[in-house]
Formats: C-alpha cells, structure tokens, sequence
C-alpha cells in the first residue's frame, strides 16, 4: 500500500502539472489571437522552481529588448563588480600654498561614479577651503580619463541627443538631483509680467552652457508654447515659445560636454567658498598631485536599485564602461559588452541570442530573444544579491515612484515584480508573477513594430499566466 502511494503520487502531480501548462497555453493563445495579428512578438514563461519551459511563442526570435536589457547588466555589475562595491572621485592639488594662494592647480578625478551630485563638490570645494586656500594661479582640471572619451552609444539618433534619457557619458559627471539624471541640466522657465520674456535658469547654474531666451510671457489663461531644445553639437540651450504667467515650464537636458559642466558647477561651490575663479581644463592627474579629498558612492546594491527602479540610461552605460574598465582594463562600451557578455556565458546564457550595443537598452540595434531573458531571470534566482535585485523591480499596482515605478497603475491586485522596457514601437515586460495556486512563474514578453500601445494585451497575458488553473 505505501509503494502504491510512493509511485502514485509522481504521476497525480505530472497530469495536474500538465493540465496546468494546457491551460496556461490555451489562455495565452487565446488572448493573441484576439490583439496581435503579426508575429514582431517573442514570449517565454518557465517554471520558477525548476526553470522548465511552460509557454513558448517565437520564444527564440530577436526582439529589441528595450531597457529590459538593464536585466542582464544589473546582475553583470552586481556578481563581477560585488554589491558593496564602491565608486570614487578624488581631487588632488599639485604646487606650494603660500599666503592663501595656490601656485599650482587642482583637479576632480572621475571613477566613474553615476551618483555623483553638486552637494559631493561642495564637499571637496569644503576641504580645500580647509587648506588655507583662497587663490590658485593654476587651473581647474578634470581628469575624465578613467573612461575612454565615446560619449554616446551606437543607434542614438540625432533628435535624440538632447533628451534626458539620452545622457553622454564621461567617467566624471554630475546629476542635478537626486534621481540621477545623468549628465543633465535642468531648464526652468518662469515669467509673470505680460509681454516680458521669461526668465531662463539653469540648475545647477553653469556659466559654460549659453542660453538663447525667445519667451515672451502671455495672459495666464493662454496655452504653454513653451520648447526647450539644444543645439545640436554644442551646449547651447534654445527656450522659444509662449509661457502663460505665473505659471513655469522645467525640463532637464542632456549637456554636450559633459565633463566640463561637471567642472563648471565645481568652479562655482569654489567661487561660493570664497576661492577665486580660474579656468577650466581637462587633463589627466599627474604623478606628483597629491590626493586632498576622496568621495565614495553609495554600494553597488543601492545605486542598483535606482537602475532599476528608475530605469536610469546613464547609470546602464556607466556600469558598462565600469565593467570593462574594472575587468579588461578599459573604460570602453566594447570592453564592457565583452565582459557582460563572458559573464552571460559563464551563468549558462547563449549569448549567439543577444546582440548588445550598450547598457541601458536605448539603442534600437540591441536584439534578445525571450527564451535568454527569463533564463536569465532563472539563473539568477541563487545568486547572494538576489533579494535586492528582485526588490529593486517595479511592484505592479503599488503607488510610489520608488515602489511602482513604471507599473504602480498597471496589473492592480496581481504579485508581479518585473523590468518594463519602451522604445519607440518596442515595448517589453520581464520578470516574475505568482499564481492564484500560490505558485511563482518566469515570464519575458517583447514586441516590436506596434503602431498602438500593447501594453493591454501584455498586462492581460501576465493576468492569464496568473490565473493558470
């Protein structure tokens, strides 16, 4: 009687098992075939215990993955680079203080920290003025050196440049807060005076980025024409258009040069601390400059968690080049995707199913196939930093941008933790869902060449994986 219930009970849970996938399947295919008509799609759901296949569709087809992509450079950063892991920057002088005046230079030594804000230079600009100094006969330098000086990934168009999600990347840059909008600065437009043009301000203020200001303020009760561009190639900011009074327009813009307003907002904490102006240069910090101050980042695990939460571009590049710099020896996007990808292989990936140009999935050259992503979401699953990974994904219907994020209004009443990906035409959503049996599913789902928004249809697939019995 017990060997019969010993050999009985493998086969009650393999038929329940497979009534279980039969379902999924049925209501899976059911909702495709009611919404998507062409087959730009690629869905993959396994079994988050045994990471056995329970649901493919195109499941080895290359989409663009969209910043469904920041997955896999997430769990690179977080197993190569360690979750304690700590980026610096460092300011050095180099010369003799005499009588309050520097004979010599000072310098700001980028290591690449994408969570470095204003108040960390006002910090440095704190232990010069510590030294006694007042004057330097020198310049101020930025050592931007720790990476190469490739700005920008490949696929980036050139209408995109100047948006905030489009940041340049240099190894020394700022954020003008603190949600890391790398590499930014914002644009504040007020006016209040009828027939007045607006007042432009920059923040953090930068003396290097020129404002042209062709606002006129209009009757409060008019619509906003208010556009705030860059041009192309350079810093210069462009505000055109009508602002209704009393009322203000803000937006942050990706800076041209990124290292020299980083710069620039240093000059200015100096000014304010009373070290007279100098120039600003780029350079590298040479041999005999001797190390003044020292600023760490937050762990690798925290800032990760807004990487992902956030969905931040910059900080995607920034971990890439860190990669390659930390582990090949270069500070270059081709070091870092030969090092997410050897990692890719080495956790059991086939790598021959991504094709990646950079680390926040922004480029629409970028292509992965689901089938990888949710082995990815699989494999990780063992990992030490696993629990912080899984934290920092947005909660679906929870409110907070820091919670929710992109799916606090989306999949209310369901457990779904997962990345969201949008370029234009590709939409992606990866992660994990619990069904109503209590039981946790994998599940990547990628589409592209949409000419409305899917995004129904993918919260309705994630539903019916939920509701699989």
């Amino acid at each position: 009687m017990i060997i019969l219930m010993v050999c009985c009970l493998p086969i009650t849970f393999f038929v329940k098992e497979r009534a279980r996938k039969q379902t999924m399947t049925t209501k899976v295919n059911s909702v495709l075939a009611g919404n998507w008509k062409n087959n730009e799609y690629s869905i993959t759901v396994r079994d988050i215990e045994t990471g056995e296949v329970l649901y493919n569709r195109n499941g080895d087809k290359m989409i663009r993955p969209a910043s469904s992509l920041k997955l896999l450079v997430s769990a690179a950063a977080l197993d190569l680079l360690g979750p304690d892991y700590r980026f610096a920057t460092k300011t050095y002088v180099d010369g003799t203080i005499e009588d309050g005046v520097l004979h010599g230079n000072i310098y700001i030594q980028g290591g690449g920290d994408p969570t470095l804000l204003p108040v960390h230079l006002e910090s440095f600009s704190n232990e010069l003025k510590k030294l006694g100094i007042s004057k330097i006969t020198g310049s101020l330098i930025g050592d931007d050196t720790w990476f190469d000086a490739d700005r920008l990934p490949k696929g980036i168009v050139p209408e995109e440049e100047d948006q905030s999600y489009a940041s340049r990347i240099s190894a020394l840059t700022i954020s003008p807060n603190d949600q890391y909008d790398i590499a930014t600065v914002q644009v504040k437009v007020t006016g209040s005076k009828v027939g007045t043009t607006g007042n432009v301000q920059l923040v953090p203020f930068a003396s290097t980025i020129p404002i042209v200001n062709k606002t006129k303020v209009v009757n409060k009760y008019e619509k906003s024409t208010v556009k705030i561009t860059r041009e192309y190639g350079t810093d210069q900011i462009i505000v055109t258009g009508n602002l209704p009074a009393d009322s203000q327009e803000s937006t942050n813009v990706a800076v041209y040069h990124p290292t020299l307003y980083t710069l620039d907002v240093f000059r200015e904490k100096l000014i304010a601390k009373g070290i007279q102006t100098m120039p600003l240069e780029t350079g590298k910090v040479p041999e005999n400059a001797q190390q003044v101050a020292i600023s760490y980042s937050k762990p690798l695990q925290d800032i990760n968690f807004m990487y992902l939460k956030l969905s931040i571009n910059g900080m995607g590049d920034m971990f890439t080049k860190q990669l390659g710099r930390k582990l090949l020896g270069e500070g270059s996007w081709s070091a870092g995707i030969k090092a997410i990808r050897s990692y890719g292989n080495d956790i059991g990936l086939n790598m021959e199913q991504w094709y990646i140009e950079d680390g926040s999935g922004l480029s629409h050259q970028n292509r992965v196939s689901s089938m990888q992503v949710s082995l990815l979401l699989y494999n990780v699953r063992n990992k030490s930093w696993y629990s912080s990974y899984l934290d920092a994904l947005p909660h679906a219907g929870r409110k907070g941008n820091l919670v929710g994020a992109t799916l606090e209004n989306r999949m209310k009443g369901y457990s779904v933790s997962a990345k969201t990906g949008y370029i234009s035409g590709t939409y992606a959503l990866c992660g994990y869902v619990k069904g109503k049996s209590g039981k946790w599913y994998i599940f990547s789902i990628l589409t592209q060449a949409n000419k409305t928004s899917p995004i129904p249809t993918i919260d309705e697939i994630v539903k019916q994986i939920a509701n699989e019995m």
